[in-house]
């Protein structure tokens, strides 16, 4: 088993050594990493003079823990996918999908094991600046939160929320965005905004009687369209049911009554077509074994795969697989 990396970052250093807009590379300011993050990108991006993102969207090669200093500072983190620990003091704290999790402590660590995926944003904003920039009315805050955003020290409590139905969707445009540098960054520096102010609202309504839940159609479609994209995303590792409703904030029956209506099939049918068609591209390329298809759409074994393959074409598959 390898050892566990002991990394260490200072949040006020890396803001400090960035301009606006400016990304750095893990690497850069936790030294070598090699091996322990499976990424396209890691790293930290200055959004503006007060406030950093970084982007979650990685899986764990070798395991960590991460010592994090972040004094006066309001930490919004925002997770789609996986779990990971996180200790303040003598505490742990299991971080889980669908959770928004406010905090300004001084001192964190957190930690994964290999094999563990993670998705979704940490954002990192001064104190003061969080509450004059967005007009935090701390009156509205529960008095339990409020040294969240009135300490320098900070203080061990975490306020942890529901993560809304509009912040799902703006971490999942920033985790999948694609536009090159310079739009990247205009692009993902906007949405960053965007969830401190839905943060804010949902602080601001937190001393609210809770209202009934209430969806528009429209909101209804948006959701079947974010689901569907999912599904078109990861085709090799497709969320199940349970996780794509907390990701797209629908419930069970209004995601498989938008899929029907939408698309005319069930959420898992769309998926299964989806990778049942990709699995035929790959065949016709001719250049990867059977067994190799069916790993990069997410199965285990040859077996479960050609019955899938079989039960979905009439035909077992074969390389160079002509469809027809």
């Amino acid at each position: 088993m390898p050892a566990r990396h002991k990394l260490e970052l200072d949040f006020r250093a890396v803001q400090s050594g960035l301009g606006i807009g400016e990304f750095v590379p893990s690497g850069k300011v936790l030294g070598n990493v090699d091996g322990v993050f499976r990424a396209k990108e890691h790293g930290y991006r200055r959004i503006d003079a007060f406030t950093l993102l970084h982007v979650m969207n990685f899986e764990v090669g070798d395991p960590y823990s991460l010592k994090m200093a972040r004094a006066d500072l309001v930490c919004i983190q925002a997770t789609l996918v996986g779990r990971y620990s996180r200790w303040i003091g003598q505490r742990m704290d299991l971080i889980s999908p669908h959770m928004l999790q406010v905090s300004n402590v001084p001192l964190s660590v957190s930690g994964s094991d290999a094999g563990a995926r993670l998705r979704g944003v940490l954002i990192v904003c001064d104190r003061r600046h969080f509450i004059d920039r967005y007009g935090l009315d701390i009156a509205r805050v529960p008095p339990v939160y409020r040294p969240i955003f009135l300490s320098r020290e900070g203080t061990p409590d975490v306020l942890s929320l529901p993560l809304s139905q509009a912040g799902i969707g703006l971490v999942d445009q920033i985790v999948s965005c694609r536009y090159p540098e310079p739009l990247r960054g205009i692009f993902v520096g906007a949405k960053t905004v965007e969830i401190i102010c839905d943060v804010v609202s949902q602080l601001h309504g937190l001393r609210l009687r809770a209202a009934p839940r209430l969806i528009t159609e429209h909101a209804k479609l948006k959701a079947i369209e974010m689901a569907a994209e999912i599904y078109r995303r990861e085709l090799g590792d497709p969320p199940t049911i349970e996780q794509l409703v907390r990701r797209v904030g629908l419930n069970r029956n209004e995601l498989t009554r938008g899929f029907r209506d939408v698309f005319g099939v069930t959420p898992h049918a769309y998926a299964q077509t989806l990778r049942m068609e990709r699995a035929q591209d790959l065949l016709r390329g001719g250049e990867l074994s059977i067994s190799e298809v069916a790993r990069r759409i997410g199965y285990e074994g040859y077996s479960s795969f050609a019955r899938a393959y079989h039960a979905h074409y009439g035909r077992a598959p074969s390389p160079a697989d002509p469809g027809g």
